[in-house]
């Protein structure tokens, strides 16, 4: 996969910053576009309120809504000037539901990037963003950036965290661009797999992701994780707070260490407690 257009979700806040920082790094190094997306909710009334509600104060809204949009294209442009981005720079604005809006625009990029989901994953928190809807229904991969990370200079480094499933597999091969520009890969596996068909498919005799990995080209480490009480997801990030590599990827979804059935445990806890951007893939 060629990364030559990458789509950033922004609306001023912290974590988006993050996100639009890293999304000009990558943009400088792939040279690829960074198009800016706002995506504004719709005003939602119970019917019989909305058919009483004069036309003038929707439209009040609207306006309202426009120019905070404005607002924000303003300090999204200002972010840009002020990194020296020369590349390609758009901005969209799209009306609806933002997961699924994002979701389905990101489908005509490379890329989605997003900063790091405010809210926890509890059904009760509120969240403008529901991140299972957005990396289920988004077809290309989605790196998510911690909203207290310090975006740097990339160090040409990944974790690629690998549990032998079809998720971990389908994140591989779409993050092989990135990997191929890596100086160094550290790959995380545990004796403890499983696949989402319960086979433990991680040591196979004949088959090693990591020669798999170098027949790229690329210099890939194997990372025996011990657990030793730890969950996996705090076993993957201890090892990226150690080694601060530019880019965890990882399958979402799966079943066994590094992922769980529907949103697993893992693929929560690591998203809930990032320290470095993560790429996923579904």
């Amino acid at each position: 996969m060629a990364i030559k257009d990458l789509l950033v979700a922004y609306d001023g806040n912290e974590a988006s910053e993050k996100a639009l920082e890293f999304a000009l790094k990558m943009g400088v190094k792939y040279g690829a576009s960074v198009t800016g997306i706002k995506v504004n909710t719709p005003p939602k009334f119970d019917s019989h309120v909305e058919r009483w509600m004069p036309k003038g104060v929707l439209e009040t809204m609207m306006e309202a809504q426009n120019e905070a949009s404005a607002a924000i294209k303003e300090k999204f442009d200002a972010l840009v000037k002020t990194s020296g981005y020369t590349g390609t720079v758009d901005w969209i604005v799209e009306q609806g539901q933002p997961d699924i809006m994002l979701a389905r625009c990101a489908r005509f990029y490379d890329l989605l990037l997003v900063g790091q989901f405010e809210s926890a994953f509890g059904p009760n928190k509120h969240r403008t963003v529901d991140p299972k809807e957005l990396l289920l229904r988004a077809a290309t991969p989605v790196i998510i950036v911690p909203k207290d990370y310090q975006v740097r200079d990339f160090k040409e480094t990944a974790a690629v965290a690998w549990d032998g499933s079809r998720f971990a597999a389908r994140a591989l091969t779409d993050a092989m661009q990135i990997l191929e520009t890596k100086k160094t890969i550290d790959l995380l596996v545990s004796d403890k797999n499983q696949t989402d068909d319960g086979d433990q498919v991680s040591r196979m005799p004949n088959l090693n992701i990591a020669d798999h990995i170098r027949r790229h080209g690329l210099v890939a480490t194997e990372t025996q994780l011990d657990l030793g009480g730890r969950t996996a997801a705090k076993a993957i990030l201890d090892h990226c707070a150690k080694t601060d590599p530019d880019v965890l990827i990882m399958g979402a979804y799966g079943r066994g260490s590094f992922t769980a059935v529907l949103f697993g445990s893992t693929t929560r806890d690591i998203l809930e407690n990032q320290n470095v951007p993560v790429l996923l893939s579904h």
